[in-house]
């Protein structure tokens, strides 16, 4: 079965002519998706998920047939990768934040994601529990990032900033001088992919590359855009953390002097250029010093929010992504916390006391 995005390569007329069952989308849909749409033309029992990009040995069929023959049961999921489970000391697990709060007085943050689950399906031992260990340790559970910033991005002579844009827009400054410091900035992806899913009725969950909000102009929302930038938020000192839950596309107001102007096009560069701005305004406040500044995170992928950035002219500043210095700007979150974890078993203290305020503790908690 085939999932042709697009197709007007060629792809498209070399399926009808061979007679390949196919899926189709208009465009690139992403990969999950994708996935969907061409396992429901499924009629097997397993399916085997392949791209452009693999490279099939001798003899492949028969040694996934081999391991298939292994497992007492058809709920399994086999990944090819040269790497035996029995080498994986541990899983270090984050889970899925669905609730968080840096409340002086009563802190929380909420993950979804059992460990002992993990565990009893795999065989491995779990760590888990970083953000709760960091607020029983006087902290606010976030950012963590900065402990593994510090570790493998600083550096003994240049002034570094390690931009995350995930959901949230995270931060951490790494002078030569003094101690690192790290907040959350405010939205990074999550209301650029609430306003796609709107426009779009949920046919698509991001903007692909920025191309709509490329396609759109913010100016048409200036007021808009203003009024959200004054929110308290952003005005407040650091250290400081944020979650998703708190920004819904619904709770912006359209200026009513903008409302009979704008199309949706428009609302998508507004969005990007909330956090565009807000970026912006925090590296000009904390940034007084040369800095180099290193994105990683998905909003890498937005190549018309990088573009912003790469077409400022600031004298101290200047922009890099994270593969400029050997590590996949999409990688750097799942590293950071497989770090924590193998602190956690070799019984190292993370010191985040400059970052979230908390004392220098034992993070996560073992499942074994």
């Amino acid at each position: 079965i085939l999932h042709i995005n697009d197709g007007l390569d060629g792809t498209l007329e070399f399926a009808k002519e061979n007679n390949i069952e196919f899926s189709r989308s208009s465009e690139n849909i992403g990969l999950c998706k994708s996935l969907n749409k061409a396992t429901s033309l499924a009629n097997t029992n397993y399916i085997l998920y392949s791209h452009d990009d693999m490279f099939f040995c001798k003899d492949w069929d028969l040694y996934l047939e081999k391991e298939v023959k292994k497992f007492k049961d058809n709920l399994f999921y086999l990944s090819g990768t040269n790497v035996s489970y029995k080498d994986i000391k541990a899983v270090g697990s984050h889970g899925q934040t669905i609730k968080h709060s840096n409340s002086k007085k009563k802190p929380f943050s909420l993950q979804v994601g059992n460990p002992k689950i993990i565990k009893d399906l795999t065989g491995i031992k779990v760590i888990s529990g970083f953000r709760q260990s960091d607020i029983k340790n006087g902290g606010s559970g976030a950012p963590l990032t900065p402990a593994f910033h510090k570790e493998f991005l600083s550096h003994k002579e240049i002034n570094r900033a390690i931009i995350n844009i995930g959901g949230i827009t995270n931060i951490t400054l790494l002078p030569v001088k003094g101690k690192i410091k790290g907040w959350d900035i405010g939205p990074g992806n999550c209301l650029i992919d609430q306003g796609i899913r709107k426009i779009t009725n949920g046919e698509k969950e991001f903007d692909l590359n920025g191309n709509v909000a490329k396609k759109g102009n913010a100016l048409k929302l200036t007021r808009t855009i203003n009024t959200f930038l004054k929110k308290d938020y952003f005005n407040k000192d650091i250290p400081k953390s944020q979650s998703i839950e708190n920004y819904n596309l619904k709770d912006i107001k359209i200026n009513t002097q903008e409302k009979a102007f704008y199309k949706n096009e428009d609302l998508i560069a507004a969005l990007t250029e909330i956090t565009f701005q807000s970026i912006l305004k925090d590296l000009k406040k904390y940034c007084k010093d040369n800095y180099e500044i290193y994105f990683c995170g998905g909003g890498t992928k937005n190549n018309f929010l990088m573009k912003k950035f790469k077409d400022l002219s600031i004298p101290n500043l200047k922009f890099f992504v994270t593969n400029e210095i050997g590590l996949n700007p999409m990688d750097i979150e799942a590293m950071t916390f497989a770090w924590l974890a193998m602190q956690r078993l070799s019984k190292q203290k993370i010191y985040l006391n400059s970052v979230t305020g908390s004392r220098a503790c034992l993070m996560g908690q073992i499942t074994d």
